[in-house]
């Protein structure tokens, strides 16, 4: 059966948002349980301005602006940091750090300990940044003070410590990340159940494409039903509202982006008509195409 979108009531939807909410957190507290790391190089930079210096080892990074600001280069997409920004790289190669002003940056590499944890990992984006983590939480700074103490020294039992103090930070910064609303939900679902997550990750790539239940549930590996049941259970939301809200947002950017035409917007989407796109269009938005676009601009 092709997928065909399907309005919730209002209250329907309140209830799923309020559950989901409800495991979301619960979810967390768990997978943050299970996060650890062992720090295996530590340093602290103090950079002029314009100067920079250059990371080669591959593996997670972290890196934690305590002064001034700076630019991470190559690390898969450029990130400007300023004081009290944390930068948590999980799958980074070689880059740089090139300071803007004056800058110290405290900067460490991180393994995972836990095989138990690797889904979690790699669930996480290529660059995640807990924006004014250490400004929000200014107990976490004295956390870094103590870390480069700990790596200054070798007594007994330093590097439980000093590993210790990493996956605190880290962790508090992947909580930060959720509790911002930096894509949680696919977060979580890719952690809690990969099959789910690469029937999500189809549809993302190609919101257009001809998606029926059967199509994804096989991407999936599952059955029709328990697809149905685990997605609706994950997400919170059927598959054929999910992928009517994906296509919402895409279709947003066609007509204000890339200044498409409802018809050619409609096309891309997978839509036989730009009359069946407007009406999905009016009922999620709340406004016709040609009106958001004008509103929008």
């Amino acid at each position: 059966m092709s997928i065909v979108d399907c309005p919730a009531t209002d209250d329907a939807s309140d209830a799923r948002t309020s559950g989901s909410e409800l495991s979301c957190a619960d979810e967390l507290e768990a997978l943050l349980g299970r996060l650890e790391w062992t720090l295996r190089d530590f340093r602290r930079s103090e950079l002029g301005a314009t100067h920079s210096i250059d990371f080669t080892a591959s593996g997670t990074q972290f890196h934690h602006v305590r002064s001034g600001s700076v630019d991470v280069i190559g690390a898969v997409e450029s990130v400007h940091l300023i004081a009290g920004d944390y930068l948590l790289l999980p799958r980074v190669g070689p880059h740089r750090i090139r300071a803007v002003d004056d800058a110290v940056v405290a900067s460490g590499r991180l393994d995972m300990v836990s095989h138990a944890a690797l889904p979690l990992a790699a669930a996480l984006p290529d660059v995640l940044v807990a924006g004014g983590l250490f400004l929000n939480e200014p107990h976490l700074a004295s956390l870094v003070d103590g870390l480069a103490k700990e790596f200054g020294q070798e007594r007994p039992g330093t590097q439980v410590m000093r590993s210790r103090i990493a996956t605190i930070i880290a962790s508090a910064a992947v909580r930060a990340w959720v509790e911002n609303g930096c894509t949680p939900d696919q977060w979580l679902v890719t952690v809690r159940d990969p099959h789910i997550a690469r029937a999500i990750s189809a549809m993302q790539s190609d919101p257009g494409g001809p998606w029926t239940v059967e199509s994804l549930a096989r991407i999936a590996r599952a059955s029709r039903s328990v697809f149905t049941e685990r997605f609706r259970m994950l997400v919170g939301d059927s598959p054929a509202r999910y992928l009517t809200q994906l296509r919402m947002e895409q279709g947003k950017d066609l007509l204000d982006r890339e200044h498409l035409s409802v018809a050619e917007a409609a096309h891309r989407l997978g839509y036989g008509s730009d009359a069946a796109f407007s009406r999905a269009f009016r009922r999620h938005v709340g406004a016709s195409p040609a009106a958001w676009r004008q509103q929008s601009r």
